[in-house]
């Protein structure tokens, strides 16, 4: 699981709006613009171009600003009019460098805005890329969907930007949400239902949060459900953010229902400082809202939402306690077989014999390494450690997967039996363990 909304909400928050008054705009006044993403652990990642640099940004409702990470110092070349500035952490004194810039060209698809301001931050600890194994070099919100009507198809992947005084898209069969603003990120209002009680809940619609829902405990309205365990919930600026995961009964979203909705509460020192905006009670993230074809109509404060193909899809979650990251690359040893042919002589004619022949092939293949290991888990229990690399699962190399392929394994069903191999300090360990669900 990945949070991209903890590592930047609160320095979002802080930052004021942008001087400048320019606007994306469609290439030769198209009337839409349709734009391919990748999906990775629910998250939209789209290829980008600021100042002549091709990037990866994540697509994000739940940002006001668009901020650009994990650069070097020295690449400070690629923004404009790039001025220091200095912001604080959260829930500390310590002070964060950072960079404002103005007037960047950026350009996504066939779409383009002249002078985007962006913020950027200098610190490690901020890079989304090892949890998702693919590049992430920033984040893009409002600023893009306050332009048009945006268009989200989750089932083949791809969004849609809409000219808001030319759309004229059939809404049957689509339900009405309202929307209310805080600091330019949309609210709406959802029924709740846990361990049997009903609560009226306010949310942020967030895109950008992988998990299906976070809820922010109170006295009035929202409690902890009786069956939970304790576990990692997203990195912080100032450290790990830790809370309770449970089994939300329903959510009631329009006249959309979902149930047994796997949601995490947060523990109240995390969230102090997220809840910049008192009505809140957490956030709708992609997992739920993957389920949907989401139009996104900001001028019009308006969400419209219709079920596609993985609306009826029971919700999943992990039942191994693992948690993977992209630990660089490896070099992979092969033997490619290339076939050649030798003209042999004899008596009576020339004979052409093909002889096969093989060489060494080497490529640079993803590594694995466990991040997290949750405790009481299967895999801890089983005797797999932090640290280690995964060299196969279920006899299959783990060079031939991506992080999604781990995700579906570790939520494939209680009782399935998983076997790894590892490298740990230079030797192999296999092990073996079976998945359990941490709610029962």
């Amino acid at each position: 699981m990945l949070s991209a909304r903890l590592l930047i909400l609160f320095l979002c928050g802080m930052i004021m709006s942008s001087r400048a008054q320019e606007k994306f705009l469609i290439k030769n006044n198209r009337k839409s613009d349709k734009i391919k993403f990748e999906m990775v652990n629910n998250l939209m990642i789209v290829p980008v171009e600021l100042n002549g640099t091709q990037l990866s940004f994540l697509v994000d409702t739940g940002v006001k600003t668009s901020v650009l990470l994990t650069l070097n110092k020295e690449d400070t070349l690629l923004l404009k009019n790039a001025e220091k500035i200095f912001l604080k952490g959260i829930g500390g004194e310590e002070l964060i460098e950072a960079y404002r810039s103005v007037d960047n060209k950026f350009t996504l698809g066939k779409t383009t805005h002249p002078g985007l301001s962006l913020y950027v931050i200098f610190d490690e600890n901020i890079n989304f890329s090892p949890r998702l194994g693919v590049p992430v070099h920033g984040i893009i919100g409002y600023d893009l969907f306050k332009d048009f009507i945006v268009e989200i198809n989750y089932s083949r992947n791809f969004f849609r930007l809409h000219d808001p005084d030319r759309f004229k898209k059939r809404l049957r069969g689509y339900s009405r949400l309202p929307l209310q603003f805080h600091q330019e990120k949309p609210y709406v209002e959802v029924d709740v239902e846990i361990d049997g009680m009903e609560a009226r809940a306010n949310l942020l619609l967030d895109n950008g949060l992988s998990d299906a829902l976070w809820l922010f405990p109170d006295d009035d309205k929202i409690h902890v459900p009786e069956k939970t365990y304790t576990d990692f919930l997203g990195m912080g600026l100032l450290g790990d953010v830790i809370g309770e995961r449970g089994l939300v009964g329903s959510i009631k979203i329009g006249e959309e229902v979902l149930e047994n909705i796997p949601a995490s509460f947060p523990d109240s020192l995390s969230v102090q400082d997220l809840k910049t905006y008192r009505a809140r009670n957490g956030s709708i993230g992609a997992e739920t809202l993957r389920r949907f074809h989401l139009i996104f109509d900001y001028k019009n404060q308006s969400l419209y939402l219709r079920g596609n193909k993985d609306r009826q899809q029971a919700f999943s979650f992990d039942m191994s306690g693992i948690i993977l990251e992209h630990s660089g690359f490896k070099v992979i040893e092969s033997y490619e077989e290339v076939v050649s042919s030798i003209l042999s002589k004899s008596e009576n004619q020339n004979e052409i014999i093909m002889e096969p022949s093989f060489f060494k092939k080497f490529e640079l293949k993803p590594a694995f390494k466990i991040a997290r290991l949750r405790e009481n888990a299967p895999a801890m229990s089983a005797g797999l450690k932090v640290g280690d690399e995964v060299l196969k699962i279920n006899r299959r190399n783990a060079w031939k997967m991506e992080l999604d392929d781990f995700t579906k394994i570790f939520s494939s069903g209680a009782g399935e039996t998983i076997t790894m191999e590892v490298l740990r300090k230079g030797r192999r360990f296999n092990y073996q363990f079976r998945l359990e669900n941490p709610f029962q």
